[in-house]
């Protein structure tokens, strides 16, 4: 079901310091970091992922004007230089989140793009107009994919990952520093592997993990260049770069996104009485709740309020709370629904439209930082425990989205590493 297929990766010249010239995906980055990465490297991607914006910027000279001229000047200059052969790319990504650590394991490879009506490709986020207007910009400007998307495949047989496993026996041909990360990239061209790895995928779905913008984006650009040139099966731009990496990998990781309300007219002791109608609640100090909240794993939260005080909170009666919330089983038993719907919606009258357009909301991975916020005069914080791997999938597979900020894959991919630049 699935079309992969290898490609002539552009990457960095083995002579420049990969380190200091790959960047995160452009939608984590902050002003501050933005100008920390422009600052590390005069090749650093991020001058094409994600440029600035200048006064007088007009048509003719913008962000994306100047990430077209800077991605032909470096390989004008061999600052990126096209792998000689088609290929695909395993890559590694060693890691450590809160003591553990993980290796997780990705196939870069193009993917033929389809429209999500067909059942091949699934996502499982909304996505929103505006930063979808800004990649496709990039891409009518570049005509490259800068940064990969990152999509899931189950591999219970585990042919793919005996493939893969074969393929890091021998030494990688690059190592570099990502974010928090260390990772190794091997580049295959070996036609038969790459034949063996297209076989093994024509019966996989694909489950989009990050990058739903982007793959909406590449479809409607390609739309545009079918109306320009008329349909070519061996264009460029019916592809997109993915890095895919299989459900039962044991290098996933999901991190909650926690959610903290700006404002609110709802009182602590008004909102604490009905929060009891449906919720059991415990009081007590943060260190004692959380590891309690961590071992409940479904239907619980920890709350932090305006006057210093938290709560663990626990549904008490999840299958009759939830009887009115429209949606599949495995829908509305996401944490993330339960607290949108029971406490958002019913108990502090936030609406949908509200936390799509993300107003009067604030959403942090960060524990110490919603506590702070709250501490300078936000209402409310509400601490989740991550969504679930099976979650993600069963709530794909049944055709709903989730809610905004349901899952943080960590660690990102880094943007950089090999690009996919279109050539016929």
């Amino acid at each position: 079901m699935a079309n992969i297929k290898g490609f002539r990766g552009l990457r960095y010249s083995p002579e420049i310091e990969l380190d200091k010239c790959i960047c995160p995906p452009y939608d984590i980055i902050s002003e501050d970091e933005r100008e920390e990465l422009y600052n590390k490297s005069e090749y650093n991607i991020i001058r094409v992922e994600f440029g600035k914006e200048f006064e007088g910027d007009d048509e003719a000279n913008n962000k994306f004007t100047r990430a077209k001229e800077y991605l032909n000047t470096w390989i004008q200059n061999g600052i990126l230089k096209f792998d000689p052969q088609e290929s695909v790319y395993v890559i590694e990504q060693e890691f450590e989140v809160e003591g553990k650590k993980y290796k997780r394991t990705g196939l870069i490879v193009l993917l033929e793009l389809v429209e999500f009506e067909k059942g091949i490709v699934i996502p499982h986020e909304f996505t929103l107009s505006k930063p979808k207007q800004e990649r496709l910009e990039l891409l009518r400007h570049t005509r490259a994919n800068i940064s990969s998307i990152f999509g899931l495949y189950e591999d219970k047989t585990k042919d793919v990952k005996s493939i893969l496993d074969l393929i890091k026996s021998r030494k990688e041909d690059v190592a570099y520093n990502g974010i928090g990360t260390y990772e190794k990239m091997w580049v295959v061209s070996d036609e038969d592997i790459i034949d063996s790895l297209k076989k093994l995928f024509t019966d996989k779905k694909i489950f989009i993990a990050d990058g739903h913008h982007r793959y909406e984006t590449a479809l409607e650009f390609k739309k545009e260049m079918q109306q320009k040139e008329g349909i070519r099966q061996d264009a460029d731009h019916n592809y997109i770069m993915i890095t895919l990496t299989a459900l039962e990998d044991e290098g996933i990781v999901i991190l909650p996104t926690h959610r903290i309300v700006l404002s609110s007219s709802i009182e602590e002791s008004i909102f604490v009485e009905k929060l009891k109608v449906d919720f059991d609640i415990e009081t007590g100090e943060y260190d004692v709740l959380k590891r309690k909240l961590e071992e409940k794993k479904k239907y619980s939260f920890l709350v932090y309020t305006y006057n210093k005080n938290f709560y663990l909170i626990t549904l008490k009666d999840p299958e009759n709370a939830l009887r009115d919330v429209e949606g599949s089983r495995v829908y509305k038993n996401l944490d993330v629904v339960v607290l949108q719907k029971m406490i958002l919606n019913r108990i502090l009258e936030i609406t949908d439209e509200d936390i799509l357009h993300q107003r009067n909301l604030k959403y942090t991975k960060s524990d110490k930082e919603l506590i702070e916020i709250v501490n300078k005069g936000a209402k409310y914080g509400f601490i989740l425990n991550p969504t679930l791997v099976e979650e993600l999938k069963e709530v794909s597979l049944s055709g709903e989205k989730m809610p905004q900020k349901s899952t943080y894959f960590y660690p990102k991919l880094m943007t950089g590493n090999v690009i996919f630049v279109h050539q016929k």
